[in-house]
């Protein structure tokens, strides 16, 4: 089966521009940034063979393809390349070679596991689903305002049997150098314990229980030795973590989402940092 390419036309994402009295700054102008989107959809049978096991893929990636700045806008596609593929090697081509060679790179590896791990399928007993591959990547840009973008990967990957996993892996750029922001570019030094205790807070409060111990009966693990893990996003309201399912959790309750205002996290963040135009430091 061909592989089939849906372009959406290009789109600019627009948004209401302010102006704060107070520090006579634009708190909420948009970056500029069109984007397009590419969409695939592949499935591929062992031997050719609608009746033997099968990898599927689905990837819809959104990204940018026009901003004022050529170099920034040629470092942020690589940045996207490397988050959505996990993979160097994708990181330098353009976003439409960046998934046609993931694509293929992704069947080639379905059939050299296929070979290894059950090149006996046929006499084996099991059902074809057992040795199929699915997986699904999406994409979203979550916050586009003030220099500022926040990009989220949302992935599901099944290898056969009980060999599942659901992700979601969060990259803040800084449009003025094309830079991925991590947390020393925003934080005060020393940051990560009163960080860590400000999260394991939410959690529990969150699950309405008194103590970090307390999670343990509710499926989550290891709350007490949090740590954060420089999976966020950012928007003019504050900071979003996210720890995937497994990471403290069992996998069937999902990932746990964690709202950090700027106002309650104000003693920890820097001056002038990347974000300031929203923490007002």
């Amino acid at each position: 089966m061909k592989i089939i390419f849906v372009s959406i036309g290009l789109f600019t994402l627009s948004f209401a521009v302010f102006t704060s009295c107070k520090t006579e700054k634009k708190m909420n102008a948009s970056n500029e940034i069109t984007y397009d989107s590419i969409s695939v959809a592949r499935i591929y049978h062992l031997d050719n063979d609608s009746t033997k096991p099968s990898c599927s893929l689905k990837i819809k990636y959104i990204f940018p393809v026009k901003y004022a700045d050529s170099n920034v806008l040629a470092s942020v596609q690589q940045g996207l390349n490397f988050t959505l593929t996990e993979d160097e090697k994708y990181e330098g081509l353009k976003p439409q070679d960046a998934v046609d060679k993931y694509v293929e790179d992704y069947i080639e590896k379905y059939k050299n596991d296929a070979k290894e791990q059950f090149p006996d399928w046929e006499e084996s007993g099991d059902t074809e689903d057992y040795f199929s591959y699915y997986k699904t990547l999406d994409t979203k840009v979550v916050f586009d305002m003030n220099g500022i973008l926040s990009y989220q990967i949302s992935s599901m990957d099944y290898k056969g049997g009980a060999n599942s996993s659901t992700a979601y892996r969060n990259i803040v750029i800084d449009l003025k150098t094309g830079a991925i922001l991590n947390e020393q570019d925003i934080f005060l030094p020393e940051y990560r314990k009163p960080l860590n205790a400000v999260l394991t807070r939410k959690i529990v409060e969150q699950n309405k229980v008194q103590k970090p111990e307390d999670l343990l009966e509710l499926g989550f693990w290891g709350i007490e030795d949090l740590t954060s893990n420089e999976n966020f996003s950012v928007d003019n309201k504050g900071l979003t973590y996210i720890f995937n399912p497994g990471e403290y959790s069992a996998p069937s309750l999902g990932e746990i989402s964690i709202f950090l205002p700027y106002d309650e996290i104000g003693e920890l963040l820097k001056d002038n940092s990347p974000i300031s135009n929203f923490t007002g430091k």
